[in-house]
């Protein structure tokens, strides 16, 4: 058998130095394997950079939402859509640097080509880029060697319109306006809230940013501003919309400064001309990673303290009567200060900031004598009303005419008064003006003569009054006489 000589193999010789590059080129192939590794269970995303260097079957499979784009690259992507993008919002997670994440927030619009209805658009305005999500990317640095820093797509948040009727309600409330369409408004604009609120010891809630998405639309004379509020929470990367508004005013929400120990509170200002109306929303706790909090309106439906007073007096803010309402609150709150909770502050906060729109309207002197008995009777101020038509007597016939023309803000305020106090001759006499505006002197006469009387003075002053009223001055009677709770009819 021949045999084979194995022949030896000449190999190169290393140094000591050589070794030790060796080995420590091994351990960093090892240990940046092992870091890659990590990486990829953590999130397969982050190491997508390797695919270049994988063969087609063992790729991370990714999405065209997944792969890092340059903010040139996703701004020409939205082109080729029809899209464009707005002014970004940064936002940096809080933590030391080398741990620090940056996201922004890219509003995403889209050119309206027709306007669906264009007498609603604000005067000059053409049609609006209308608001069609809110895209969330976090910043990555070299995720390929040809690109030193790019954008990793995390999040988008649909945006869902509000209707026209939405929008209208405080008008249609305020009997200025008809009730609005089930067509969507579109929002224009999108701002970071400069002040948020305060949290306290809040830490995850403390992390995230506020925005306000906003649109204005017009009816008739008035420019209406709404919108929606939204929440970003950049450690979880949930972004959420918590609550849709509108304002009249043209107000924005804004975050109040409270008490030490106080929920945060938003406010959201719907007044109507005369008519204050403010929605007052607290930031209380709930169960979720994402979202911590939501925002829960300050309600006047249900008193927190077993009271009657205080029953009543919220059914007098709900019709109108603030300053009434008011009065009695701080009445029970005396009384029931070991029973006082933060429910029963919030409401009588609410209650104190229309009541001091009311009283300050009252106060103030006006052109007319109707204009002037309309904002001591919003006010609830029923005796000085009386006195405004006694020396104005040239007056009366525009006082009556308020009355006759009632939309019901004047109607709703003297059935509140009469029912939770049925004898009260001065909003009896009122209650009898508006029976003789609208139906005719005997007919209030009649009616008022019916009554619970708590002060003969009074009573006999409004029997006279309504005996001075001439027939020209009032309505022919033709309709059936009215009960004493129901004196509108």
């Amino acid at each position: 058998m021949k045999r084979f000589r194995l022949s030896r193999i000449s190999l190169p010789r290393f140094g000591t130095w050589g070794v030790g590059l060796i080995m420590l080129s091994a351990s960093g192939l090892v240990a940046g394997s092992a870091w890659a590794s990590f990486q990829f269970i953590i999130d397969p995303k982050s190491v997508a950079w390797m695919n270049r260097y994988l063969p087609e079957g063992a790729r991370i499979p990714l999405s065209v939402w997944d792969d890092p784009k340059t903010l040139a690259e996703v701004q020409s992507d939205l082109k080729r859509n029809g899209l464009s993008a707005g002014d970004q919002i940064r936002v940096e997670s809080p933590g030391k640097a080398a741990k620090q994440t940056v996201d922004l927030l890219l509003p995403i619009f889209r050119r309206e080509t027709n306007c669906s209805n264009p007498a609603s658009l604000v005067e000059g305005a053409r049609c609006p880029h209308r608001l069609s999500e809110v895209r969330v990317y976090r910043r990555v640095l070299n995720p390929t060697p040809q690109k030193k820093e790019a954008l990793q797509f995390i999040n988008v948040l649909g945006i869902n319109e509000v209707e026209e009727s939405f929008v209208l309600e405080p008008l249609v409330e305020s009997r200025v306006a008809e009730a609005g369409s089930r067509d969507t408004l579109p929002y224009t604009i999108v701002e970071r809230y400069d002040n948020p609120p305060e949290l306290g010891k809040n830490i995850v809630a403390a992390q995230g940013i506020w925005l306000n998405l906003a649109g204005k639309t017009r009816k008739g004379d008035s420019t209406i501003v709404y919108g929606s509020v939204v929440y970003y929470n950049p450690v979880s990367t949930t972004i959420s919309g918590l609550i849709s508004w509108t304002s009249p005013t043209g107000q924005t929400p804004t975050w109040q400064k409270v008490r030490k120990g106080r929920a945060p509170e938003l406010l959201v200002d719907r007044t109507v001309a005369l008519e204050p109306d403010f929605q007052v929303y607290q930031l209380v706790p709930r169960k979720s990673k994402g979202v911590p909090f939501e925002l829960q309106p300050v309600s006047l439906n249900k008193s927190p303290i077993d009271s009657g007073a205080f029953k009543d007096a919220l059914f007098l803010a709900r019709s109108g009567l603030w300053s009434p309402a008011l009065e009695v609150i701080q009445s029970v709150r005396k009384q029931r200060i070991k029973e006082w909770t933060d429910t029963a502050q919030a409401q009588l906060d609410l209650v104190a900031r229309h009541a001091k729109i009311t009283k300050t309207q009252a106060d103030q002197p006006w052109a007319s004598a109707s204009q002037q008995v309309l904002a001591h009777l919003i006010d609830g101020r029923w005796a000085k009303a009386t006195y405004v038509i006694h020396t104005s007597a040239d007056d009366l016939d525009d006082v009556l005419d308020l009355l006759k023309f009632d939309s019901g803000r004047i109607k709703k305020r003297i059935d509140a008064a009469l029912q939770v106090n049925p004898a009260r001759t001065d909003v009896q006499t009122w209650a009898a003006l508006r029976v003789a505006a609208k139906r005719g002197k005997a007919q209030a006469i009649a009616w008022l003569k019916q009554q619970p009387q708590d002060n003969s003075t009074n009573r006999v002053k409004g029997l006279k009054l309504l005996n001075q009223l001439d027939s020209s001055q009032v309505s022919d009677g033709e309709t059936p006489p009215v009960n004493s709770t129901n004196t509108q009819g």
